[in-house]
């Protein structure tokens, strides 16, 4: 019997398929015992209840009905005490009495030992119905409680390279989803005559709720109607958005919103008709308690103006370089997606005077905090831009990750961070 075991054992080792797994151990117990019903109960998800997962000889309408409470019954009792019940003509061992088929019935539970980690119940093995009808002796209830420990350790076993699987598979299923969000950004921008311009973007997750867009284009003086332009533009639309949350969920609201601004500046370059359909399809879709902040902005290169539109998202800050301050601007409207109608109204365009910065940042940079969770906040930001303003916004951007990094102890960031830099160069 040992050398069964033992062969038992070591070919469930190579087994990787949980349902072969348990089709196995119900077949080697009724065949080791000379039963003619084996079940095999694991609890449901809840952990309240035993159901049975696999069984031989038992009508399948039954086994799909039976859902045994933990810590009643003889099953529940022996996956909650840790402890072999048995019955023998009638007579009960660590039980109260109990009527069976059978004269002889033994509920095992399936325990799962590993070094230096408490034992682990992860079900039960009940063993019924011999076909001499005779009760389970002493010496057969070593055998009996090895194969537990077996099944135990090669239901774990099988449980645990499942949930490694399926980890590894989400990581490279993130990694797949970072590549695509990644690949969405804009990989060139547009060059516009008066005006230099920077993003950054890093998430704090593989995937990010955050999201940003930058989109060139020239307009045909005839007609008035626009096309899309990577090199020399005469205006562009731009956008930084933020979801709740950050991970896929809010990477794919990001995504939606970026797509809805491509396919709207070729159809309908209007800011605020993009805004006032991008919210109420937002409306539509985004599931209760969900939303966007965003801003939208049109920046125009030949009358160096800015058409800016807040959504929840801010401060923006305006940095006037004739005057040497910082305007902070306030949102102009709730996030998108809350509710139907906003009520847009736009405001007047903003002049930009050579040497003005114009940032829009995610809370993400905000609301760093460093080891004493103190928040980077937002006189920090501003310190930031105001003693760079002599830069280029690709140097402002380094800096103010470098100073964020520094600040946090180069922590991992609980919040996405992005940025936005306009600034107005002499021509």
């Amino acid at each position: 019997m040992w050398g069964v075991l033992l062969d038992f054992s070591r070919s469930m080792a190579r087994v990787v398929d949980l349902d072969t797994v348990l089709e196995r151990i119900v077949t080697k117990a009724a065949e080791m015992t000379s039963s003619r019903r084996v079940s095999l109960m694991l609890p449901d998800e809840s952990r309240k209840y035993l159901t049975i997962a696999k069984a031989v000889g038992i009508d399948e309408k039954i086994k799909n009905s039976v859902r045994v409470p933990i810590g009643n019954a003889v099953a529940g009792r022996a996956f909650a005490s840790g402890r072999r019940l048995t019955t023998a003509e009638g007579t009960w061992h660590h039980a109260p009495a109990a009527s069976y088929s059978g004269n002889s019935f033994v509920s095992i539970p399936i325990v799962a030992s590993s070094l230096g980690v408490t034992d682990k119940r992860v079900g039960v093995l009940n063993i019924t119905d011999r076909y001499d009808d005779r009760p389970f002796e002493e010496w057969e209830f070593e055998y009996v409680d090895l194969l537990g420990s077996v099944a135990g350790s090669a239901i774990d076993d099988t449980l645990w390279r499942r949930a490694r699987d399926s980890l590894l598979k989400y990581e490279r299923d993130l990694q797949v989803a970072r590549r695509i969000q990644q690949s969405t950004f804009p990989k060139q921008l547009p060059k516009l005559s008066g005006f230099e311009l920077d993003a950054w973007s890093k998430p704090a997750q593989e995937t990010g709720g955050d999201t940003y867009d930058i989109i060139g284009y020239q307009r045909d003086e005839n007609s008035g109607a626009i096309r899309l332009s990577t090199g020399e533009a005469d205006g562009a639309f731009l956008l930084l958005a933020d979801a709740t949350g950050h991970g896929i969920g809010p990477a794919l609201s990001v995504t939606q919103v970026q797509a809805m601004l491509r396919m709207a500046v070729r159809t309908t370059p209007d800011l605020q008709t993009i805004v006032r359909h991008m919210n109420e399809q937002l409306f539509a879709d985004l599931p209760t308690g969900r939303f966007i902040t965003a801003w939208l902005g049109e920046l125009i290169a030949a009358d160096h103006t800015l058409v800016s539109f807040s959504a929840g998202q801010g401060p923006l800050l305006h940095y006037d370089a004739a005057r040497a301050v910082m305007n902070e601007l306030t949102s102009d409207v709730m996030p998108l997606g809350i509710v139907k109608d906003l009520g847009i109204t736009m405001s007047q365009p903003i002049p930009l005077a050579p040497g003005d910065i114009f940032a829009v940042i995610s809370d993400g940079v905000f609301e760093a905090r460093n080891p004493a969770g103190k928040r980077f906040g937002i006189d920090r930001v501003i310190e930031v831009i105001a003693s760079c303003h002599g830069q280029t916004p690709t140097q402002i951007l380094v800096e103010l990750r470098e100073i964020v990094a520094a600040f946090t102890n180069e922590a991992p960031a609980t919040d996405d961070r992005t940025a936005i830099i306009i600034k107005r160069v002499a021509e």
